[in-house]
């Protein structure tokens, strides 16, 4: 079902590329629609729409013809460039967030949708409670001083008598 938030979507795209492209014809209330049928089956948020957009144009060649499910596909494509070009450390902090909301009963799609936006400085999509982001920085708290505290071999165990073997 295509939603108000679609139409203006597909809106903001349309002016972008009109605005990259100035031969770009402007076609109208049933484009609009058209468009924002194909942003509604995607279900990417308008930012990743929009930098979709200037991707497709800083990489097309001459005679480039923007249609949504192209600008779909490169705005996959943007969204994953960014996600890369964040600094290891970022990344790894974003995998760690993504564990975490997971053990919390998170399903893991919408964990890693979480983590990545709140990664790039996005507003996440899913809003936790004040209950769940207590409960989160807790479990991410115990985490890191986990990984911080080196593991200690007990002496006199069974297990460190055979692997002394």
């Amino acid at each position: 079902m295509i939603t108000d938030d679609d139409k203006i979507t597909a809106t903001m795209v349309l002016a972008k590329c009109a605005a990259n492209d100035p031969w770009f014809p402007n076609g109208g209330e049933a484009t609009v629609m058209a468009w924002a049928e194909v942003f509604s089956d995607a279900r990417l948020p308008r930012e990743d729409l929009l930098a979709g957009v200037a991707r497709a144009y800083r990489l097309a060649k001459e005679g480039f013809r923007p249609l949504p499910g192209p600008i779909v596909e490169h705005s996959k494509a943007a969204y994953f460039e960014s996600i890369q070009a964040l600094p290891e450390d970022r990344r790894e902090a974003m995998e760690e967030a993504s564990h975490v909301l997971q053990g919390m009963g998170i399903a893991p799609p919408e964990a890693h949708r979480y983590a990545r936006r709140v990664a790039l400085g996005r507003t996440p999509q899913l809003q936790l409670t004040a209950e769940q982001t207590a409960e989160f920085r807790r479990r991410l708290a115990e985490r890191r001083e986990l990984v911080a505290e080196p593991r200690k071999a007990i002496i006199g165990t069974s297990w460190f008598k055979a692997a002394a073997r």
